[in-house]
């Protein structure tokens, strides 16, 4: 084990530092966890030092390979195995301690391209590479949020408290053994989803051999006066804000029976295969968001009709409706097309004009939803 004197010597080490305060217990760990000191500073140099236990967990669950190596076993053509890699969103990586120069891809990695690959004898190869898009962006946004729940509240926590260094790296590297193992206890939950996929799309179809347009309520809310207060809070005010928003927003369109499709800043897009559900979700989402002094409140849009459906979004002249008519309505107010009123028995609407919408060429005649306001 390395002396004081030469973590010292490496800078690693400054008694006089407060920062430095317990660093010794972090470098002693770091080299009981079989780093060098070569590997330490490097870390060290690039803001690490606390993860590096971490950074190499996540970078070595198998064996690792060069690129020439991951191709030639991947048996995918080269162009074929770069438009996979960039439809997953795959860069190269910063150097890491433990892993060496070059080696930026591992057997797994690999083994995933190679099944991915064997899509297009299925699909059509533009198709299935859209598909990996899909794939790469959810994957993408699901790993910014698993980093930012742990340094949201975990590590700014910590930091603010003055906790030793060892207390943080021991912290993260538990963090990411939470994800060995995880993709395959996903699985149920994506075979789960797939069969809720396939029975929306059953009960969304509009005939019998069309695959591209199905009939579905969409829906829209947005919150007013949310950039105007947003100026003024500070961050965590504002990520507890927004935490919530989210949090209440897939809570109660999921119990409407209607499915969130994105949020988008302050906004919400939401569909079903039935205006009723829609409507229930609307009216749920206008409750609740008076807690900001009175200024920040929702309104929404919904139309009900033919869209296509591709990569789980959805698009067309219905949707583009429905997000149009949110900018119409005034807040706490769900203005809806008479299409989708007229399509559900569960809900009451007042007429509220017709309104020149932007994007469409005639007066569009809306109405409201009651018990919105």
């Amino acid at each position: 084990m390395p002396t004081p004197d030469e973590y010292i010597d490496a800078g690693l080490y400054e008694p006089s530092n407060p920062a430095h305060r317990g660093r010794l217990d972090l470098l002693a760990w770091l080299d009981q966890e079989g780093f060098t000191i070569d590997d330490m500073v490097f870390a060290d140099s690039t803001f690490s030092l606390v993860s590096m236990a971490g950074d190499r967990r996540l970078l070595l669950g198998s064996e690792r390979l060069t690129r020439h190596a991951a191709i030639e076993r991947s048996g995918l053509e080269l162009s074929h195995f770069d438009r996979l890699a960039a439809a997953f969103g795959m860069q190269p990586l910063d150097p890491t301690p433990g892993v060496a120069a070059g080696e930026d891809w591992t057997v797994d990695e690999v083994r995933t391209l190679r099944l991915v690959g064997e899509l297009a004898s299925i699909f059509s190869e533009e198709e299935a590479i859209g598909f990996v898009r899909v794939m790469g962006g959810s994957l993408g946004r699901l790993a910014d949020a698993a980093v930012s729940l742990f340094l949201n509240d975990v590590e700014s926590p910590m930091l603010t408290d003055g906790r030793p260094e060892v207390e943080l790296a021991q912290s993260v590297n538990a963090a990411v053994q939470l994800l060995d193992g995880l993709g395959a206890a996903l699985d149920p939950i994506l075979r789960r989803q797939v069969v809720q996929a396939i029975q929306r799309s059953r009960r969304a179809a509009v005939g019998i051999t069309d695959r591209f347009n199905y009939r579905y309520a969409i829906g829209f809310v947005d919150l007013v006066g949310f950039t105007e207060v947003s100026r003024g809070m500070e961050s965590q005010e504002l990520a507890a804000f927004i935490r919530d928003f989210e949090g209440r927003t897939h809570d109660v369109v999921n119990a409407a029976g209607a499915r969130v499709v994105k949020l988008i800043g302050d906004e919400v897009m939401f569909v079903a295969t039935d205006a009723d559900s829609v409507c229930r979700a609307a009216y749920a989402l206008m409750e609740g968001f008076g807690d900001v002094g009175k200024r920040v409140l929702p309104r929404g849009g919904l139309a009900y009709g033919e869209v296509l459906v591709r990569g789980g979004d959805y698009y067309g002249s219905v949707v583009n409706l429905a997000s149009r008519l949110v900018d119409e309505a005034v807040p706490q107010e769900v203005l809806a097309t008479e299409t989708l009123a007229d399509a559900t028995d569960a809900s009451a609407f007042e007429p509220a004009g017709r309104r020149m919408v932007k994007g469409f060429d005639e007066p569009v005649a809306v109405r409201s939803l009651l018990g919105g306001r």
